[in-house]
């Protein structure tokens, strides 16, 4: 029976069919017309009525795939079309192989573009990590770079501390020699040496300061060139050289000018000093120019056996009094002590800034600092000849970091001047005190009648 009959027969059996209409049925019945045309044995599928030559189609291809499938029927017991078939030759041979294609590609598909994706990340963090510390080397190399200015500040201020504990040291120094004076102690007659031990008072004290003028103070052009004449049976000035030329009334050349004063009443080195005989000279011609009148054995003596109301009064009134000189001697002493010489430490750096300021004679900037700055210089330096330079209006062109650190400095130097404000206010305090004290002792005599000359 040809094909084509076959095919009439089905439509007229089977009309809801439409192979015409439906090219997958038409496939499944042709695969089944097929596999009916071989012999019984071709395969365990050939089962009647499916192997009816004459009605090949009299079931719907669909029934009788899910006959086959499920084992039902006349294909009950036939379980090996789903696991031969579907499993073994459908999934095992061509699924299975065809999903692992494409998971492959799938996967190379995906994970392509993540690796490009991921090498893009991993670039752009390791570009952002090299920027990151580009930049905090340059902000280290930036704010640790080595500021000029803050050399300046930081050198010259070396030694400060020492200085001004020298500076404490000469003022006690000074103060211990005042005083001793005043109080007619041996060995205190500066002026003189011949007499020392041996006299103290009033008289001796004027012997020893005329010697004294005599031979290092005097300049022979004074009084119409008195002390400078020829004439017969005079005093005349025996000073060989100008150099303390009435340094001992001279408060400028022998204090105020002076940057540095070679001051220091060290006990291992007990010869004076130019500058110390020039300090304790002005200082007894400035407080005590005259001294109490000699106090004898014999009078210390009464006040020990039966002293009186009276004498012991004069004896503390004449305390009373050094104590109050010794209020305006103790800022003449504090003023002598910050110019005393200090350590030296700073003394090279402090050259280069007054050569900067136009001087270069090392005459010059010895006579202008000395050779070893006292407090007072180093102290001027910082507050006063540091802005005169031109260098230190360049160097405020630096890093935000130096700049802040200059300031921090500037402000240290502030604090530091403040506290020099603050202890000669103090000292301005004491003497107002003393001021009106005396103002007091003078109301308080005309009170009672005794009257009191002014001292």
């Amino acid at each position: 029976m040809s094909f084509s009959y076959q095919l009439d027969i089905c439509k007229k059996r089977n009309p809801q069919i439409g192979f015409t209409r439906n090219v997958l049925a038409l496939a499944a019945t042709c695969l089944l017309l097929m596999s009916a045309a071989k012999p019984a044995d071709a395969s365990p599928y050939s089962v009647t009525p499916y192997e009816n030559v004459m009605c090949p189609c009299c079931v719907l291809p669909g029934q009788i795939m899910y006959e086959m499938f499920w084992g039902v029927l006349n294909w009950a017991g036939q379980d090996d079309l789903h696991n031969k078939f579907y499993i073994e030759k459908m999934f095992e041979d061509r699924i299975e192989p065809a999903l692992k294609d494409m998971a492959d590609e799938l996967h190379t598909a995906a994970i392509a573009p993540a690796l490009m994706i991921g090498a893009f990340i991993d670039g752009q963090a390791e570009n952002n990590a090299l920027n990151t510390v580009q930049k905090l080397n340059a902000e280290t190399i930036k704010d640790y770079h080595v500021s000029d200015q803050i050399c300046r500040v930081g050198t010259v201020s070396r030694s400060l501390a020492q200085s001004d504990d020298k500076a404490r040291t000469v003022q006690l120094g000074m103060m211990e020699a005042m005083v001793g004076r005043q109080l007619l102690r041996d060995n205190y007659n500066s002026g003189d040496a011949s007499t020392d031990g041996v006299t103290i008072g009033r008289s001796v004290d004027k012997v020893g300061r005329w010697n004294q003028l005599k031979t290092k103070f005097c300049d022979p052009f004074d009084i119409n060139r008195g002390l400078g004449g020829t004439a017969a049976g005079i005093e005349k000035c025996e000073a060989t050289t100008d150099k303390q030329a009435n340094r001992d009334i001279d408060v400028a050349k022998t204090l105020e000018i002076p940057s540095s004063l070679n001051v220091n009443f060290d006990e291992t080195t007990p010869t004076k000093t130019d500058d110390e005989e020039n300090l304790i000279a002005l200082g007894s011609n400035l407080y005590a120019h005259d001294l109490s009148v000699n106090l004898g054995a014999s009078d210390l003596h009464a006040l020990k056996t039966s002293a009186k109301d009276e004498q012991i009064k004069k004896l503390f009134d004449f305390r009373s009094l050094v104590a109050k000189r010794s209020v305006a001697e103790n800022s003449f002493a504090a003023q002598a002590g910050m110019k005393a010489a200090g350590s030296g430490a700073s003394k090279t750096y402090i050259d280069n800034i007054i050569k900067e300021l136009g001087l270069s004679s090392a005459t010059d900037i010895k006579a202008l600092i000395g050779d070893n700055p006292s407090y007072d210089t180093q102290m001027e330096v910082l507050t006063k000849r540091l802005y005169q330079s031109p260098k230190f209006y360049v160097n405020l062109y630096d890093t935000p970091a130096n700049v802040e650190r200059q300031k921090t400095a500037l402000k240290a130097i502030s604090l530091m001047q403040d506290r020099d404000m603050y202890e000669s206010l103090q000292r301005s305090e004491m003497l107002l005190s003393v001021m009106l004290e005396l103002q007091v002792m003078k109301a308080q005599d005309r009170y009672f009648g005794k009257g009191q000359q002014d001292q």
